[in-house]
């Protein structure tokens, strides 16, 4: 088994795109909602998060 460790930030901008994701595939999306539209905002602010912990 691998473990990364990263920072808080990180941990809390992953967290909230995959509760994005879990949403979408339990209860689908709203009417007229794309997936990657919907999901845009938290998967961008996960990547920030994690461009900024890694360097």
């Amino acid at each position: 088994m691998i473990r990364l460790t990263f920072p808080l930030a990180v941990h809390e901008a992953a967290r909230a795109y995959f509760l994005d994701l879990n949403l979408v595939v339990r209860d689908g999306l709203p009417d007229g909602e794309r997936v990657r539209d919907y999901l845009e905002a938290n998967r961008l602010a996960f990547l920030d998060a994690a461009r900024v912990a890694v360097g």
